[in-house]
């Protein structure tokens, strides 16, 4: 009789206590079936020196038999899944063949491996499957007088993660590996690149701690830096000796997870710089009105400098409440004002010179005037807005006739803009992005939606009747129209105030052509930004 068997996929907790011939059918049939420790699917992913179970629930098969690698073993059941020495439970002597009905595989080296499972019977069977959602049908092949059903089992084993790693000083590669001491000055930084590629990693953790004398306790937060990048630039700025260390991971669904940390011999000595004490980027306001002066060094704690600093807003002196140093960020100062600020107002700041310094005791350099570059809030998730993914986030509308694509042709910030493109004869160009929350307008606000704009040189039918258009959907009663009566060849900024409480969930951008449809050109979109509108009363 044809029999049909069903794929269990059942915890090896469940048939692991168990003793592995205790089976018996309750009547004479034939069937064909199977299951193991880790599911049905088509390549069981496991780590080194890990084992995996396999059961057999056919009946009535005349012979049965697994077969594994000579590399791999054989274990003696019932294991204990906390149980870290397996090797104590390998079946001596050795074989690749056994008859039992549950077997438990010990992988002791790396690569693809095979178990097969061979069962032969005296009438016609089929193994009826599932993988990827996808039903399938294995009939019996007949061999001679018997029926066999022939399954091997393909086992992905993961070798244990092993560390790489590369480490730059100004560019020239540095001995990691020895005891001798990697000096650097203050405000410099290393380059700490990983190359780490077998046991296949997914992530990995830089992190710089103080290096401890003898006898002396870890502090409370001993990290003084950090990085998740594989190439990672980080920065010393505290005077002392530290200790580089990389935690090396492999996570992911259904991949067996194995962890590594690796620290590196050779101390780093960070020495006082001969570089002066400076301004080391654009001083900004936070969203909480706080204005942060970065500098190229971690500052020594200070107080009663508030003299020695001018902040100027729309040419105004105003009253400063503070000068602090950053709790989370010792490179930079926070200045607070009594008065409020505003997103409009332009501020300047400008340090006479006190009495303040570095950890690595230099002064800090006087500045006048310095700009300050205001806070200000996008409603518009970075992946839209800047377009730095590179791919996704942006797509073709449905009646999209023209061409549109990311691109690195040209970019107003980052790398990315977004390239549409309309040839003669052609209904439009249109792109579309959808917010995975939408965006919420309060009622009373005001917001100012922008854009910045390219239009590449030499495009043909760009009269008053073709343009651009940015839809706020669902809000089809808004439309933000461009001509492209507009300056060629360079990045332009377009801005228009909005007032609405109809959520936005998806913008949609678009090239009309002229009335002729002549129009052949190519513009490039980038930083769509939505802000609150801040007015000083």
């Amino acid at each position: 009789m044809k029999n049909t068997i069903r794929l269990l996929a059942l915890l090896s907790l469940l048939f692991m206590g168990c003793d592995d011939n205790e089976y018996e059918p309750p009547f004479e049939l034939s069937d064909v079936g199977f299951y193991t420790s880790t599911g049905t699917a088509d390549q069981i992913l496991v780590n080194l020196n890990d084992y995996v179970s396999f059961s057999d629930l056919s009946q009535g098969a005349v012979t049965h038999s697994w077969t594994i690698e000579k590399s791999d073993a054989f274990l003696q059941g019932p294991i204990d899944r906390t149980d870290t020495l397996l090797e104590r439970h390998i079946i001596e002597p050795r074989t690749n063949v056994s008859y039992d009905k549950t077997v438990h595989v010990l992988f002791q080296t790396s690569g693809t491996k095979k178990v097969r499972l061979r069962n032969t019977f005296n009438e016609m069977v089929t193994f009826r499957g599932n993988r990827g959602d996808v039903d399938y049908d294995m009939p019996a092949v007949k061999q001679g007088d018997v029926y066999v059903i022939d399954t091997t089992f393909l086992v992905k084993v993961y070798p244990k993660l092993v560390p790489v790693i590369k480490v730059r000083k100004e560019g020239q590669i540095v001995d990691h590996e020895s005891k001798d001491t990697i000096y650097i000055e203050a405000g410099s930084s290393l380059e700490f690149i990983d190359l780490s590629t077998i046991g296949e990693p997914t992530g990995r953790t830089w992190t710089i701690t103080e290096a401890l004398a003898p006898g002396e306790v870890v502090a409370e937060n001993p990290v003084v830096g950090s990085s998740n990048d594989s190439v990672a630039n980080i920065a010393f700025n505290r005077l002392g000796s530290f200790r580089a260390h990389m935690n090396l991971s492999r996570t992911g669904q259904n991949i067996p997870g194995d962890y590594v940390s690796y620290t590196m011999s050779a101390p780093i000595k960070v020495t006082p710089s001969s570089q002066p004490f400076e301004l080391s980027g654009e001083i900004i306001e936070l969203e909480d009105e706080t204005i942060q002066v970065p500098f190229n060094g971690e500052f020594a704690v200070f107080g009663g400098q508030e003299e020695f600093f001018t902040v100027t807003v729309n040419g105004e002196i105003f009253e400063i409440a503070s000068v602090t140093v950053n709790a989370n960020d010792a490179t930079k100062l926070d200045i607070k004002l009594v008065e409020p600020i505003y997103r409009p107002d332009v501020i300047t700041v400008s340090y006479a010179g006190g009495s303040i310094e570095s950890t690595d005791t230099r002064e800090a350099q006087p500045f006048s005037d310095v700009p300050v570059v205001m806070s200000t809030v996008n409603l518009v998730p970075e992946a839209i807005s800047g377009l730095e993914n590179g791919s996704g986030s942006w797509t073709t509308y449905w009646s999209n006739a023209g061409s549109v694509s990311y691109s690195t042709e040209q970019a107003a910030t980052g790398q990315y803009s977004l390239k549409l493109q309309i040839e003669a004869g052609q209904d439009n160009a249109e792109a579309t992005a959808f917010f995975e929350d939408p965006i919420l307008f309060e009622e009373g606000k005001t917001y100012i939606i922008s854009y910045k704009m390219y239009i590449e040189p030499g495009a043909v039918g760009s009269d008053g009747s073709a343009h651009t258009g940015l839809f706020l959907l669902q809000n089809w009663g808004f439309q933000f129209w461009n001509n492209f009566a507009h300056p060629v060849g360079e990045w332009t900024s377009h801005s228009v105030e909005y007032e609405s409480t109809t959520p936005l969930s998806q913008f949609y951008l678009r090239i009309m052509p002229n009335d002729d449809k002549t129009t052949s050109m190519t513009v490039y979109y980038d930083d769509f930004s939505i802000i609150e509108k801040e007015e000083r009363p």
